[in-house]
């Protein structure tokens, strides 16, 4: 499944039983103001702007390409060619040559010369007892998905849009964990109804439905096996299971003394995990390392007490010393701490930020804090205070629902990074190739590297060039070490500003995070 939207943040979970949280927004959130990535703003209008040297021009025209069609003007960092561009329009076109777009097959719709329509689909009803069990953590956690898309989309449009057309949305009923009846009518609903450019795809079930489609979407499945069987079309923020996990085993063995420590796993018992399972077994086996328990668990909350119990009971008589814990979100290890801490074991927990939202400071707010302080994993956060886009989502959202308190929620942070990461390719796409189309679209991804970043995470890199060569579809490739600081309630970052793409003995290997935040995109100008 893809985190890509609160109500399947909390649909995910285990249970947590009751628990409380308090965001204190102005102790996490910096009140610097940035714009969107590290990108040069666009002219501020819902309309296309008037004509500029290099920018879209105020006369919308469509422009088809056939088959190896070279479209005149614009500007690319790479140039595959041949193959068949699609058809779409361009508002206006740059000043310099254009690259020809590749023949990736993928279809174009839900584009005119003023506008493109997005979409996204989640569990809007609550379906299956998910709505329950998202009344149990409130608002400021969960957020609400609608008004989170729409504080986004209005401010792309309220910022240029996309390179002069309108930003529009629509969201679907995937029915979520528990109603997977629904996933197939989403999909459809989103090709054939609604005729969306891309989806910001909630669940893998949907997403898997929409690749034979040939509709471009942001999410997708987990390794690079099972992305090149989903085939073009796809790009998702967190790095593939294959490289997180190379990173996370040397992280292991080189940081955690794994071993020596005994270390056990938990993760979902679900086919996508279990196979995730069998990914990074292979991955500890390359650094000499083994679990000795590994705990399953069923997305049950009605045997969720008994379970996490049952899974402490034998851990902790096992001799575990470690626990890492893989998962789609954060929710389910809140409950996993509250029962190691009733049974007095105290391990040391590690993740990635492959588990949705583990590494912000609500995450760890709502884990046992006696288990917590003894957390340690990877994280693709920049220390606070440390990147100029410290808050730019809580930022942006507070413009439009300032004083709704739901700003730190997961709704939130999940529309921020795909409104602004699928947008960002949507320009990029018609800055290189003079049309937007679903072909073209992946040329805008390709030109994504390293020079963009959606909040204080490290920026995003992506390779996308024409069918045929190796894909980078998934934007993360550097973590950094966190560890829980409960005076503090929010990570410390002990390494800093070293981010590692795999930890190498005595920290080998690092890169200096901070000379990419100088890293800048502009529109290709005369």
């Amino acid at each position: 499944m893809v985190i890509a939207n609160a109500t399947v943040l909390v649909a995910a979970l285990l249970s947590v039983g009751q628990v409380r949280y308090e965001l204190d927004q102005g102790a996490t959130l910096s009140q610097r103001d940035s714009g969107i990535g590290f990108t040069e703003p666009t002219p501020s209008a819902s309309r296309p702007p008037a004509a500029q040297p290099g920018r879209p021009g105020a006369r919308p025209s469509v422009g088809p390409t056939g088959p190896g069609t070279q479209v005149p003007g614009g500007t690319g960092t790479t140039g595959p060619g041949g193959g068949s561009g699609g058809s779409g329009g361009a508002v206006g076109a740059p000043a310099q040559p254009l690259v020809t777009v590749p023949d990736f097959g993928l279809r174009t719709q839900g584009v005119t010369p003023t506008s493109v329509l997005i979409g996204a689909d989640y569990d809007k009803t609550g379906c299956g007892g998910a709505g329950a069990l998202a009344s149990q953590f409130g608002a400021a956690v969960t957020g609400d998905p609608e008004k989170a898309f729409a504080a986004f989309v209005r401010h792309v449009n309220e910022t240029g849009g996309i390179r002069g057309r309108t930003l529009k949305f629509v969201s679907v009923d995937d029915g979520g964990l528990y109603c997977p009846e629904r996933h197939q009518a989403a999909a459809l609903e989103l090709v054939d109804q609604k005729k969306v450019f891309l989806d910001i795809a909630g669940l893998h079930e949907v997403s898997d439905l929409l690749a034979p489609r040939r509709l471009p979407f942001y999410g997708g499945r987990a390794t690079i096996a099972e992305q090149n069987k989903q085939g073009d079309g796809q790009f998702q923020l967190y790095q593939d299971a294959d490289g997180d996990f190379a990173n996370w085993a040397a992280f292991g063995r080189n940081y955690l003394g794994s071993k020596t420590n005994t270390p056990c796993l938990i993760h979902p018992d679900t086919p996508d995990f279990n196979n995730l399972e069998k990914v990074l077994k292979r991955a500890l086996a390359k650094q000499g390392l083994a679990f000795k328990t590994t705990i399953a668990y069923a997305d049950d909350p009605s045997t969720a007490q008994q379970q996490a119990t049952t899974a402490a009971i034998k851990m902790k008589g096992d001799g575990c010393k470690q626990v890492w814990l893989i998962a789609n979100n954060f929710l389910a290890d809140v409950f996993f701490t509250n029962a190691a801490d009733q049974q007095r074991w105290y391990p040391t927990w590690t993740w990635t930020a492959r588990t949705g939202g583990i590494d912000f400071a609500l995450a760890g707010n709502l884990m046992n804090q006696n288990q917590w302080k003894n957390a340690v994993g990877l994280t693709t956060r920049i220390k606070p205070g440390q990147s100029p886009l410290d808050g730019q989502c809580a930022r942006i959202y507070n413009k439009y629902y300032g004083g709704d308190g739901q700003s730190g929620s997961a709704a939130v942070t999940v529309a921020c990074h795909s409104i602004l990461t699928t947008t960002e390719a949507m320009k990029r796409a018609i800055d290189r190739t003079g049309v937007l189309t679903g072909n073209s679209l992946m040329l805008g991804v390709d030109a994504i590297r390293g020079d963009f970043a959606w909040e204080a995470f490290v920026p995003l890199t992506y390779s996308v060039p024409a069918p045929g060569k190796a894909r980078d579809r998934t934007g993360y490739d550097l973590q950094t070490v966190a560890t829980w600081n409960t005076d503090k309630r929010d990570y410390d970052f002990p390494q800093y500003p070293k981010y590692w793409r795999v930890l190498g003995p005595g920290g080998a290997g690092a890169v200096d995070i901070r000379p990419s935040f100088k890293n800048t995109y502009a529109p290709p100008k005369k």
